[in-house]
């Protein structure tokens, strides 16, 4: 197993006092659901507790592919990726798309549901296509609106995801605009001021998670200008700047800076960014030192930590996914993005074999997938295996959008 000291600042140390990091528990589950989740993780073999760790991309346009419904059928993923090939021209349709994995959940044999996930940030990153669902506006476009309008967002959004079976929201961007991130990001962050940031990227998490969707702040620790689909990219800030710009973006997404323990992020998306004042060998997403040191213990995070895509370049282009998965769950990430549906079994396999030769060590992967089994239940995932209950929820939809629009109409009114 690779080895990597983890060390904190001692700058990094007065912020996360002075933050109130290091008692906060921004994200907690009962002990009823940490029992709950450690029996059902116990009874997954090797190979499916290595399934449980993945987010796959799944073939089908508009419906999953027959391959698709197969895979999910024969192992226990820990949840799927939908993009916008695979959403419906109607969103209600979206609803049969997720009926249909969760049938496929119910034939693997592990008692567990899929989580199925989105981009959902508003603006140009909105996945559905046409007006017969809230349309969310770009985080930069409603910044100006305060954080209740983007609360209000964020319910919407959050009500009707739940309707259509999707229960984890890729988003919001919690980064500020700064010369370094600002050509990638644009109008998808909430804007260079930090106290609107961290006001209104709040306000959409604990908006989205009253509704009973999973919210994902990202992209720790932040980003560059280069796109990470295209290559590696390098974040050249200073650890002072590091702790006072980049640090208290996510402490706030987080809730350590709120007093309201529990509001915060469920879910954390690292990014295949180097910072070299902190790690110079490895991206954030593969770094022990930000993983393990920076969010985990700096930070005092209890959720999933989420790796954005393996299949990015900025990846691919040092080492094969098979190779980045474990390195990623050796550096303390809990759910890896795997974009291809037919790699899925290849990094799955490469995972197990990892920990029977011991290079990663068998109680990493089992505190990863009591994790992500941890954020099922804690989100009410388990109840979509109910074929009723989905049924009832799709009824709904239109009722939801018609009024959500109605309300955002009075908004701009």
């Amino acid at each position: 197993m690779r080895k990597s000291s983890v060390t904190l600042g001692l700058g990094f140390v007065l912020l996360c006092l002075a933050l109130g990091a290091a008692a906060a528990e921004p994200y907690t589950v009962s002990g009823a659901i940490r029992a709950a989740a450690g029996a059902l993780r116990s009874r997954l073999s090797l190979e499916d507790e290595a399934a449980q760790v993945l987010l796959v991309g799944i073939d089908g346009e508009g419906f999953p592919s027959p391959a698709a419904l197969s895979l999910l059928s024969r192992a226990p993923f820990g949840g799927v990726l939908l993009f916008g090939f695979n959403v419906p021209q109607k969103a209600r349709d979206l609803g049969l798309f997720t009926a249909a994995v969760q049938e496929a959940a119910a034939k693997n044999g592990s008692g567990l549901p899929f989580i199925v996930a989105m981009d959902d940030e508003g603006g140009a990153v909105f996945r559905f296509h046409g007006d017969d669902v809230t349309r969310l506006p770009s985080p930069l476009a409603v910044a100006r609106r305060g954080p209740e309008f983007v609360r209000f967002l964020g319910e919407a959004a959050g009500r009707e995801l739940r309707a259509l079976g999707v229960n984890l929201a890729l988003a919001p961007v919690v980064e500020a605009l700064s010369p370094e991130n600002s050509a990638f990001l644009g109008t998808r962050s909430y804007g260079r001021n930090p106290a609107v940031v961290d006001a209104d990227a709040l306000a959409f998490i604990e908006a989205l998670q009253s509704q009973g969707v999973a919210a994902v702040a990202k992209h720790f620790p932040g980003n560059a200008g280069a796109d990470p689909h295209k290559g590696l990219a390098y974040l050249s800030v200073d650890r002072k700047t590091y702790e006072r710009l980049l640090l208290p973006r996510f402490a706030s997404a987080l809730g350590n800076d709120s007093g309201r323990s529990g509001r915060g992020a469920a879910v954390v998306m690292l990014s295949h960014v180097i910072v070299p004042s902190i790690d110079p060998s490895d991206p954030a997403s593969l770094s022990p030192r930000f993983v393990e040191g920076e969010l985990k213990k700096g930070l005092g995070f209890r959720g999933v930590a989420l790796t954005d895509d393996l299949y990015m370049k900025a990846l691919t282009d040092r080492v094969p996914p098979e190779r980045s998965a474990v390195e990623a769950l050796d550096a303390g990430d809990d759910l890896l993005m795997i974009s291809i549906q037919g790699a899925a079994l290849r990094i799955r396999d490469a995972i197990v074999r990892a920990v029977r030769s011991g290079e990663l060590e068998r109680s990493r992967l089992d505190d990863a997938a009591r994790r992500v089994i941890e954020l099922k239940l804690a989100f009410g995932m388990d109840k979509t295996l109910d074929a009723a209950l989905r049924e009832r929820r799709l009824a709904a939809f239109p009722a939801l959008v018609a009024s959500d629009q109605e309300k955002l109409r009075a908004w701009s009114r």
